[in-house]
């Protein structure tokens, strides 16, 4: 069966239900939506992540043919700006001193783990290589609530 974009769009809002209380979003564009926001086009099967600034492709355009690995990709965007808008929302909570990665790589953990539990282990361990000097334990203890 070949991929079209309303596989990827239903897919899509499945995922963002897991997120938002059974409501259903695009959690990416499916068409260019300006200002470096990412979207996703499909040709013949085979799904790409665009990102467009000022009418130029901004980045390597990543295609593949598994729509799992599309939805990866989404989740990753799409929980990064959650999580980037609960931490700034939080960031009163805690000392000022204190590394404001850690609870938004917490939130991000958190979030992914509601779409899928190995997409969330993945992203925690890649933490420190991709974060120095964030500690597992921090991220793993940051309260949520």
């Amino acid at each position: 069966m070949t991929i079209t974009i309303e596989d990827v769009r239903a897919a899509v809002h499945d995922m963002s239900a897991k997120l938002y209380d059974g409501r259903r979003y695009d959690l990416v564009g499916f068409s260019i939506r300006g200002a470096s926001h990412p979207y996703i086009e499909v040709h013949d099967g085979v799904i790409h992540w665009v990102v467009m600034e000022r009418g130029v492709e901004s980045q390597q355009r990543t295609t593949t043919e598994d729509l799992n690995e599309a939805l990866h990709w989404v989740a990753l965007d799409a929980t990064n700006s959650l999580a980037m808008h609960w931490e700034l929302k939080q960031r009163d909570r805690w000392p000022a001193d204190r590394d404001t990665r850690i609870g938004w790589l917490a939130k991000q953990v958190e979030l992914l783990h509601r779409i899928d539990a190995q997409w969330a282990e993945q992203f925690r361990a890649g933490i420190p290589a991709r974060c120095p000097g964030v500690r597992l334990r921090d991220v793993d203890t940051h309260p949520l609530t």
